[in-house]
This record gives structure tokens, sequence and C-alpha cells, in this order.
């Protein structure tokens, strides 16, 4: 049975947040189901966990990011101007090699 959850819509944010004496321990704000809210502290023993728990964190969001930003252009389509590359009828190109 759950008994609370940390839902995390954006990092860094209210959600989770990093200890500002310590790189090792974070903040979480845990909810149950009728919205009550409590602080705890999570505390890594290696700081190498603690980095790898924040750049998850980080990676996550900027993930979400672009495909936020990759979802919002291909409804917009393309509303750019065109670059036509392509040879014009009758144009020509002279290249010299040596």
């Amino acid at each position: 049975e759950l008994f609370a959850q940390a839902p995390i819509k954006e990092y860094p944010g209210v959600a989770v947040e990093t200890v500002s004496d310590s790189s090792r321990y974070f903040v979480l704000r845990i909810q149950d189901d009728n919205g009550r809210s409590a602080f705890i502290g999570v505390g890594f023993g290696d700081r190498g966990d603690a980095f790898d728990f924040n750049v998850a964190l980080q990676d996550h969001f900027k993930w979400v990011k672009q495909e936020n930003e990759l979802s919002k252009s291909a409804q917009l389509g393309d509303s750019g101007p065109k670059l036509d590359l392509g040879f014009k009828e009758g144009q020509t190109i002279t290249l010299n090699i040596g």
C-alpha cells in the first residue's frame, strides 16, 4: 500500500532540493493521497551516488524538455521559408581541379 509519493514536475524545484552545505544530501517533499505533505531528508553515503542521482534528474528533465520542443515544432510544422539549393534550369557549375 502506498504511504506517500514525491511527484517531481521539474528539477530543481520544490519536490527535490539540494542541501546548501552538502553535496550528498537532498530534501524531498512527499505527499499522501489526501494532499498532506511533509519534508524528508535523503542522504547518500558516497558522493558518487549523490552525483549520479543529481545527474539522472537533470538528464531526465533535459530529455523531457527536448521531447516537448520536438512535439511543439512537429505540431507547428515548418513555418520558416524554404531554402532551395537545387540548380535552376540552364544553370551550370564549373570545377577546376588541379
